[in-house]
């Protein structure tokens, strides 16, 4: 009896251990990052399928010094701050603008970097260093195709969405700008994207050129969960530690070259 009793015990103990071991185990912490690859250099897809660019490498390097597993996902530009709402621990990093009907459902972490937007268009089309908005749109609306490419949900989207009003010019919608490029000469006459994926896209190819826009300057952010107030101030302190130390630099040189 003595002995059953012992035995009885005994197991009960390890039972016991094993059930605080696992109340000591910490669960892994998870970074939903919602991209979209085809916005080189920032975001794009490399020789293997796999999503890399500047801020694919952030978020890494945030994830790395926070403490959380990195998980990205390639999804549609415009769906990026859906998916982002539905996420305490989700951030939204695809070369996105600060923008105020984005601050009313995200919060933006501090600019980590700048742009202007840019329209491609074929060699030689337009002369001088820098594009009107209103002389691009009229070529297009001269030309025979009278149509423009934007990336849907973007700031070229809606800044040509308004010039094209009372014109006979139109916008059609892609997914990115590097597919909309591909149509260049038959659907649509130009592409309106931002500075570096439109010298990105155009870089190599002699029948492409870009040009800047007489467009206000953009500043990029990353975006994140309302309910996470936080991981943005956490975010905040690495960015602003990245770009003293020139590492945002050197990431946008990187995935420039």
């Amino acid at each position: 009896m003595k002995k059953t009793v012992t035995v009885i015990l005994a197991a009960a103990m390890i039972l016991a251990c094993l059930a605080l071991a696992s109340c000591g185990q910490t669960e892994e912490k998870v970074l939903n990052v919602y991209t979209n690859a085809g916005f080189p250099p920032y975001e794009y897809l490399d020789s293997n399928g796999k999503v890399v660019g500047v801020d694919i490498d952030v978020v890494n390097y945030i994830g790395e010094k926070l403490g959380y597993k990195v998980i990205i996902s390639d999804i549609d530009f415009d769906a990026i701050l859906n998916e982002v709402s539905k996420d305490k621990f989700a951030v939204g990093a695809a070369g996105m603008s600060k923008k105020p009907d984005r601050d009313e459902v995200a919060l933006a972490s501090d600019v980590y970097a700048t742009s202007v937007q840019y329209i491609i268009a074929p060699t030689g089309t337009f002369e001088g260093e820098q594009v009107a908005l209103a002389d691009a749109i009229a070529y297009v609306a001269a030309s025979g195709i009278k149509s423009i490419g934007v990336q849907a949900g973007t700031t070229g989207a809606y800044l040509v969405d308004d010039a094209v009003k009372d014109t006979e010019a139109k916008a059609i919608e892609y997914s990115n700008a590097i597919i909309a490029s591909q149509d260049i000469g038959t659907t649509v006459a130009a592409v309106v994207i931002d500075k570096l994926p439109a010298e990105a896209i155009s870089k190599d190819k002699d029948n492409l050129q870009c040009w800047p826009l007489d467009a206000e300057m953009e500043s990029y952010v990353l975006y994140f969960n309302k309910d996470n107030a936080e991981l943005v101030k956490q975010v905040n302190d690495i960015l602003k530690q990245m770009i003293k130390d020139g590492l945002i630099d050197q990431y946008t040189v990187k995935h420039s070259s």
